[in-house]
């Protein structure tokens, strides 16, 4: 054998070298020192490594004759691989305390992990990880030296988190400030800095910030920073999804996702391309594109199937169908990819490699299941999109507009009703509080005045402003009622139990995802307090609302364009029909008492008394002017409840100003409403 490694052990007062010449100087006053007998330790080393690689290491144990303070051993020369058992040997003596040292190369292997003169040696088990395709192991790997300040994983790290590689998610501010901290060379130095150029002067100065901070804590402190960081974004973008579905929180939602994009989360970039959309006076679909863009180039493969659409439809720039074809290869690609993985890991996990989970029915695609019709009005065709892939918040938008006959469609009761069905499962609190209003009414379907009752309930759980009280429940009606609220709530089951009653038309489920955490617990009805848990409990009764977001804004484009509190873009006359419930609790019921019942009232109380004590002058005609609108206002919005058409709503408002007729035409509108609301 030509081949030694001398292993020694340093004392417990002496300090880790840090340098190749403080690791030389401990060895050489290790192996200056007194003769004794055989370390124990090297003996268990040597038992330890001659057990797991028979044959690698050349060791001679001797007897009482060995007293040396170092143990030398050698290598066979011959064996075609020293990677793994020597990184064994490397372990087994960490594992003991002992230190290995290859007077050939000069290199010390420390028990503590580090090789002085070789500081990327420590990430090779990364390397090699990777290569093997256990990107787990890896990252592992890679978090562990970065923890003990190595330069080469922390570079590791910022590179993975920049690109979304070994299964990370990106985040641009750690990436940043991790590739600066362990940029180690030339080339790294330049790449980082590069990469840190591009960032704007605000963001430029979170990443010096973060830096900071990551300098300052070193070791595992260091680590959970990085994971914290990241964290926060992910909760961002469910705190958005929660406040989606939560009526009067819509625009704090939206204003969550695009700095969550801005930093690499493909989910936030996917959802904020369609918010670019629907949330906001006028559509933008260049910026739809190019969140979908980026969403599709950071490997989100719902969002590629997307951007394949839009540049096969030309919406938010020109019609490209050889673009429209590589997207829909890559997301086609991508699907395989998964599914293969999945199988594997079934069959690893099952009994003599035979998978034994249920088989999935034959499908050509993720839209088989509900083909796409177009309309040709994006306005229609995108959340129609994004409502087919589950959007719970575009099957609300798509409801509403073939309720209205919106952007050019026909008005479509039973499709209308279906979406918001689709969306109320979600946990979508005006979508289930719409479907209540269609169920007890009958519009776009049979009516049921239990199950109406119940998703107003249901629907009052998950962020509405209806009282519970104005329904007058009878205390017969209570035990059912209460049984339909527990059936509705469990995840999933709404649409199956509207099918069940005979309520719903029979339309295929959303093609998208399963309803995620957030989907579960916002679906079972839980308080928005209590949204996230996503474990099926019981909502607490005094659970409180969620909490407004504090994500700063981002620094990525965004539209120039001003955001209003419930309108959406396209939406004519009666736009404020949808909408309005954030003020009035869903104002299309006719059993809420609101302000167009009082201010019918009011001009008919304060009619009666003009026409009681008449006096001429002009004075009285402003006043009876004044009262003619009140009456007006309180007939234009009252015969709403009635589901009058816009024609028939401004005659009666027209009726209702004139003074003597219209305190007739106000107290008909007040009976009726009373009568249907009692």
């Amino acid at each position: 054998m030509s081949y030694t490694i001398q292993i020694w052990e340093k004392p417990a007062d002496w300090p880790w070298p840090a340098t190749k010449a403080e690791a030389d100087a401990q060895y050489e006053r290790v192996e200056a020192g007194p003769q004794v007998p055989m370390n124990p330790q090297f003996t268990a080393w040597a038992r330890a490594v001659e057990q797991r690689f028979a044959g690698f290491w050349d060791i001679y144990l001797g007897g009482p004759d060995i007293t040396d303070p170092t143990f030398g051993v050698g290598i066979n020369t011959r064996f075609p691989d020293w990677g793994p058992p020597f990184d064994d040997g490397w372990e087994q003596a960490a594992r003991l305390g002992l230190n290995l040292y290859d007077p050939q190369s000069g290199v010390h292997y420390l028990a503590n992990g580090d090789a002085p003169e070789e500081p990327d040696l420590q990430v090779r088990h990364a390397v090699r990880a990777r290569q093997a395709g256990d990107d787990a192991k890896a990252w592992a790997e890679y978090r562990r030296w970065a923890a003990r300040g190595n330069p080469h994983a922390l570079y590791a790290l910022g590179r993975a988190l920049r690109f979304g590689t070994m299964g990370q998610r990106r985040h641009f501010d750690l990436a940043a400030a991790l590739q600066l901290m362990g940029a180690h060379d030339a080339e790294t130095r330049k790449d980082a800095q590069a990469f840190y150029e591009r960032f704007p002067d605000k963001a430029k100065a979170r990443v010096q910030a973060l830096m900071a901070r990551l300098k300052a804590a070193p070791g595992e402190p260091l680590l959970q920073i990085v994971d914290e960081e990241r964290k926060a974004v992910d909760d961002a973008v469910a705190r958005s999804e929660q406040l989606a579905l939560y009526s009067r929180k819509r625009i704090e939602a939206a204003d969550a996702l695009e700095p969550a994009a801005a930093q690499g989360h493909e989910v936030a970039a996917f959802l904020q391309a369609l918010e670019t959309v629907i949330g906001w006076e006028q559509p933008n679909f260049e910026n739809a594109r190019s969140w979908c863009q980026r969403a599709a180039d950071w490997d989100h493969e719902p969002a590629k199937r997307l951007l394949a659409v839009m540049f096969e439809r030309g919406w938010g720039g020109p019609a490209d169908a050889q673009q429209a074809a590589k997207w829909n290869a890559a997301a086609q690609e991508q699907r395989q990819r998964v599914q293969q993985k999945q199988q594997a890991q079934q069959a690893s996990e099952s009994p003599g490699g035979l998978s034994l989970a249920p088989m999935a029915a034959a499908s050509s695609g993720p839209g088989a299941a509900a083909p796409l019709v177009w309309t040709g009005n994006p306005l229609r065709d995108l959340p129609g999109w994004y409502a087919r892939e589950g959007d719970p918040h575009a099957a609300f938008h798509r409801g509403t507009s073939d309720e209205h006959g919106r952007y050019g469609g026909p008005v479509n009761l039973a499709q209308a009703r279906a979406w918001y069905a689709q969306a109320a499962e979600a946990g979508h609190a005006d979508a289930t509080y719409n479907l209540g209003t269609f169920i007890e009414s009958g519009k776009g379907g049979p009516k049921d005045a239990l199950v109406a009752k119940a998703l107003f309930m249901l629907a009052n759980t998950r962020g509405t402003t209806m009282q519970v009280v104005d329904l007058r429940i009878k205390p017969q009606e209570q035990g059912p009622v209460r049984a339909l609220v527990m059936a509705l709530r469990e995840p999933g089951r709404l649409r199956a139990v509207l099918q069940e009653r005979g309520l719903a038309p029979n339309l295929p489920a959303p093609v998208g995802a399963a309803i995620g955490p957030v989907g579960i617990a916002a679906a079972a009805g839980l308080s928005a307090g209590e949204w996230g848990r996503g474990d099926g409990a019981q909502p607490s009764p005094a659970a409180a609302r969620p909490p407004q977001p504090q994500t700063p804004r981002s620094q990525a484009p965004s539209p120039s364009r001003s955001r209003t509190g419930q309108t959406h873009p396209g939406d004519e006359g009666d736009e404020d029909d949808a909408y309005e419930g954030a003020r009035y609790g869903r104002s299309t019921s006719a059993f809420a008492w609101h302000l167009g019942h009082a201010a019918l009232g009011i001009g008919v109380a304060n009619g009666a008394l003009l026409m009681a004590f008449f006096k001429p002058g002009a004075s009285f005609r402003v006043g009876m002017v004044v009262l003619g609108l009140i009456a007006a206002l309180g007939a234009w919005r009252t015969a709403r409840d009635f589901d009058w058409s816009p024609l028939a709503r401004a005659v009666v408002a027209a009726l209702a100003a004139i003074p003597l007729l219209g305190m007739g035409v106000c107290l008909g509108l007040l009976f009726k409403a009373l009568r249907e609301r009692g």
